[in-house]
């Protein structure tokens, strides 16, 4: 009980110094929450404001966490923190007046929302190991870990809560069917993600909590080591084996796919190069082969 207590004291703890360590990207999600949260008490659909305000801080959350990557790597922009989340508050404030004048949240909207997520992403992911100063692999394992952590966690946290609403609606009151939609936009917006960035080190640090920390979060698991090897690799070679057994009998046939092909292999890309990033920190021989080998077969398919 004495080590169940002491472990949800630091997650408490690690929670209060993200917050304070990201404090526009906990602020997107804390707004993202409470909006999320009225559209579910809504019997109709949510108004445009309230849908752009959505993209907008989705976008602001990601860009927070690159104003704080930013100002931990270079030593110019730490003393400068206050400025440059002023200056994220403004890209959100563009980001905003681009999309003010759409007449609906249509496609466009959408894929210029992912488009900008998805850079911020790549953008974060790769400060810390700016010119060399930490390993790029490294960084990638330890979002993943970090990332993989906070799912468990918000999975488990949620079905325990699921379970326990449902015994207060069955054995006590009735409750309203839209409270499991409150806990589950609370759990899984505000508490995953926040608990996620919780666990992230400050990778560039040089004080000796910080190091220690980023050296416990930089140990390669075990059973992380078996899924790569022994599952994720052997899943994606066979993989490859019917892409190419399949260009063969385009070869053959002459008839050219319609469609189906594209998102298959943009799935198979982006898995395999996530797989590629992970197996780099290993050693065996089966991981070995892989790292030559995947590049090299990549590109043709691509």
């Amino acid at each position: 009980m004495r080590r169940l207590m002491a472990r949800i004291a630091n997650m408490v703890q690690g929670i209060s110094w993200a917050i304070a360590r990201f404090p526009l990207t906990v602020f997107c999600l804390l707004s993202s929450t409470i909006l999320t949260c009225y559209m579910i008490s809504l019997d109709r659909a949510p108004a445009l404001i309230i849908q752009k305000l959505m993209f907008v801080f989705l976008l602001g959350s990601f860009i927070g966490v690159t104003a704080q990557f930013a100002c931990e790597r270079f030593q110019r922009l730490a003393k400068q923190r206050l400025g440059v989340y002023v200056l994220s508050v403004v890209l959100m404030l563009v980001y905003y007046l681009i999309i003010a004048g759409a007449p609906a949240i249509d496609y466009g909207v959408g894929a210029r929302t992912m488009v900008a997520v998805f850079s911020m992403f790549c953008v974060f992911i790769w400060l810390p190991s700016c010119r060399g100063k930490f390993d790029f692999n490294s960084v990638a394992l330890i979002h993943f870990k970090s990332a993989l952590t906070s799912v468990l966690y918000a999975g488990v946290l949620s079905a325990g809560l699921a379970s326990l609403f449902a015994a207060i609606d069955i054995l006590l009151f009735n409750l309203s069917s839209k409270t499991y939609g409150y806990m589950m936009a609370i759990v899984w917006m505000l508490f995953a993600t926040t608990y996620y960035l919780s666990l992230l080190p400050r990778f560039n640090s040089e004080t000796e909590a910080d190091r220690a920390f980023t050296a416990e979060a930089n140990q390669y698991p075990r059973v992380l080591e078996i899924l790569i090897s022994q599952i994720a690799i052997p899943l994606v070679t066979a993989y490859t084996v019917v892409l190419f057994s399949y260009f063969i009998k385009i070869g053959v046939t002459r008839k050219w796919p319609i469609g189906q092909l594209g998102p298959m292999i943009l799935v198979y890309s982006a898995i395999g190069l996530l797989v590629y990033i992970l197996a780099s920190r290993l050693s065996n021989r089966l991981a070995v082969y892989y790292q030559r080998s995947f590049p090299k077969v990549l590109i043709p398919i691509v």
